[in-house]
């Protein structure tokens, strides 16, 4: 598994940049996709890589393990991230 801070020494390295640019890059860009999908609530589509949907989940009726008391768990906001075709299906 790969974190941010990974990532943007992978970055820096290919493409030539100092660490701490490549991660103020990979940082505005994953804070402008949250923004986007999450905030604004739009769909945001890369071809060759995915889709990012912003979803709302419905309120739901459910038991509390402990007690057993049924309760009703509020409507939530989410992504959901599906993979492009060819992301999918690349081998290495």
């Amino acid at each position: 598994m790969v974190n941010r801070k990974q990532f943007g020494r992978g970055f820096a390295e290919a493409y030539g940049i100092t660490y701490k640019s490549a991660d103020q890059i990979v940082r505005d860009i994953f804070e402008y996709l949250g923004t986007v999908v999450f905030v604004e609530g739009e769909d945001l589509t890369i071809p060759g890589f995915g889709a990012f949907k912003h979803k709302t989940a419905k309120p739901k009726r459910v038991r509390h393990p402990a007690t057993g008391e049924v309760v009703t768990k509020p409507a939530r906001d989410f992504v959901k991230f599906t993979p492009s075709e060819m992301l999918n299906t690349r081998k290495e």
